[in-house]
């Protein structure tokens, strides 16, 4: 299987602008006052059936499962093969989060940007949330074979996932294998500008 990485544009946000172009960089250098982003494209083996849906623990992302605003808006999160079935057969964006325990800023990512309420209803509205922990140890059932969870992340965005966080959206998980992988935190504002570009690539 022939494996490639596009690189679709890079999104480097001053303000509100976004200026596209081409970049790749360690997820080390990103922090809160300056974020330079990579925009990946990656393309793969076409999907077979929707995954079969297992149970998993609900320790394995309990800390994490559920973010309730100042409002009481709520985002409900999935494991992944419960979110990969349910963005199937909704028609909706998945969106992966992928993070680890020890990740200093996935904890701010949840703190201030999937607990603000604007981005929480835009989630809600289009995207199919699913927290993604590689470390766990879990064995995950997908497209008739199991994968590890380090295993799967690199499948997912092509090998081109090397830091935390890391945010995957699957547009059209049910027609197509396009894929795009943002690395690093994202506040709010920036986060809401990059769901609508993920919007835009849904058919």
């Amino acid at each position: 299987m022939k494996k490639n990485v596009i690189v679709a544009g890079l999104i480097a946000i001053a303000g509100s602008a976004i200026a596209q172009g081409i970049a790749s960089r360690s997820n080390s250098d990103i922090n809160e006052n300056k974020e330079v982003n990579v925009w990946v494209k990656s393309g793969h083996r076409p999907a077979t059936n929707a995954a079969t849906v297992t149970n998993l623990h609900a320790n394995n992302f309990a800390d994490r499962s559920t973010l309730v605003s100042p409002q009481d808006a709520e985002l409900t999160w999935y494991s992944f093969e419960e979110g990969y079935a349910k963005s199937v057969e909704e028609g909706k964006i998945l969106l992966v989060d992928a993070y680890t325990d020890w990740c200093g800023w996935c904890k701010v990512m949840d703190r201030k940007t999937y607990a603000d309420p604007a981005i929480i209803a835009k989630l809600n509205e289009s995207f199919i949330c699913v927290k993604f922990n590689p470390e766990l140890g879990t064995v995950y059932n997908f497209t008739d074979k199991k994968w590890g969870g380090s295993e799967l992340l690199q499948f997912l965005g092509n090998g081109s996932v090397t830091g935390f966080p890391t945010t995957i959206f699957w547009p059209n998980p049910a027609s197509d294998n396009d894929r795009y992988v943002q690395p690093g935190y994202l506040p709010p504002n920036d986060f809401s500008n990059l769901l609508d570009m993920a919007k835009g690539k849904k058919s």
